[in-house]
């Protein structure tokens, strides 16, 4: 593994992020849980709306998802991935946070883990304040002007701790991705 973290800033454009969030409010949004198959509600650790995204619904956003997978992961971490399954877009209204946490389910009954993390900023950073993409227990941190710009696509290894910081005001739109493949070793 070569660093922690990577990102591309402003890998998509203004008119592809309005698309998304746009595109969400065609269903009605999930309140966020935490867990395996989503069976674990904690309001206290993870407060956000959620909506599920399939490669059917958006061929091309998983297309451009996985070539940056494949870029960040052979330039970074060389992980074994194999799949994108399903995306996840959040709304995150003040008071909306997600506390540190991984991603990878260590004690997944299937013969997987996500093992590649991305989070692509989908809210301009003029519409909120708060809402921080943050990094725990890591060397060196990324640049958090960067990291809000919107469009820009961070990726890191599921198992690393990352927080959504409480928005104070306005409301951000983040997309989340999780790139899989065999368990851990």
């Amino acid at each position: 593994m070569r660093g922690e973290w990577c990102y591309f800033k402003g890998k998509f454009s203004d008119k592809e992020c309005e698309e998304l969030i746009d595109h969400t409010f065609m269903y009605n949004p999930s309140s966020a849980t935490i867990g395996i198959d989503g069976k674990l509600v904690q309001s206290d650790f993870r407060k956000s709306d959620v909506w599920f995204l399939s490669n059917e619904q958006w061929p091309e956003l998983f297309r451009t998802l996985w070539e940056l997978a494949l870029w960040a992961n052979r330039d970074w971490f060389g992980f074994h991935i194999e799949r994108l399954e399903y995306v996840q877009v959040a709304r995150y209204e003040a008071g909306g946070e997600y506390k540190p946490h991984q991603d990878v389910f260590w004690m997944t009954p299937n013969d997987r883990h996500r093992k590649l993390s991305c989070v692509i900023q989908l809210s301009s950073p003029e519409a909120y304040t708060g809402g921080d993409l943050t990094f725990t227990g890591v060397d060196a941190h990324p640049n958090a002007e960067h990291l809000r710009a919107r469009g820009t696509a961070a990726f890191f290894p599921a198992f690393t701790y990352h927080a959504a910081q409480p928005v104070t005001s306005g409301v951000r739109y983040s997309l989340a991705a999780w790139f899989e493949g065999p368990k851990w070793r």
